[in-house]
């Protein structure tokens, strides 16, 4: 009898525990605009925490604080070009080789106690104008 309480009591515990975990997953939508979310933070991060991250880039970046702006910045590449894709799944390929390439040449910044690529950083601006 104390064995079945012990796995019951477990199974309980790993339950609450888990279900946040999961629940909290499921509340950003993984197949929303890939300008809107940075992929990897959705893994991690709720809208408000994306939101917080987005305010305080902004205050430290206060001429990028128009949707309009913002989505030129993320969609320019190194050589100024703007991209032109239409389709999501295209489009967030290239935000994800961009976010790549903002690591490798450290164009990194500390945002909220969050190490971020600048397109993540802008990308989290882009998603808290967009949802005020």
């Amino acid at each position: 009898m104390k064995r079945r309480v012990f796995l019951l009591t477990a199974a309980a515990a790993a339950s609450v525990i888990l279900f946040p975990i999961f629940n909290h997953k499921r509340k950003i939508s993984r197949n929303s605009d890939p300008l809107l979310l940075p992929d990897v933070l959705t893994r991690f991060c709720d809208e408000k925490t994306i939101r917080k991250i987005g305010d305080q880039y902004l205050l430290h970046a206060p001429s990028e604080a128009e949707i309009v702006r913002l989505k030129k910045l993320i969609l320019t590449d190194e050589s100024g070009a703007i991209l032109q894709l239409s389709d999501r799944a295209g489009l967030s390929k290239w935000i994800s080789e961009k976010i790549s390439h903002d690591f490798a040449v450290r164009k990194t910044l500390i945002v909220d106690g969050w190490i971020l690529s600048e397109t993540e950083a802008r990308q989290c601006a882009f998603y808290s104008l967009f949802n005020r």
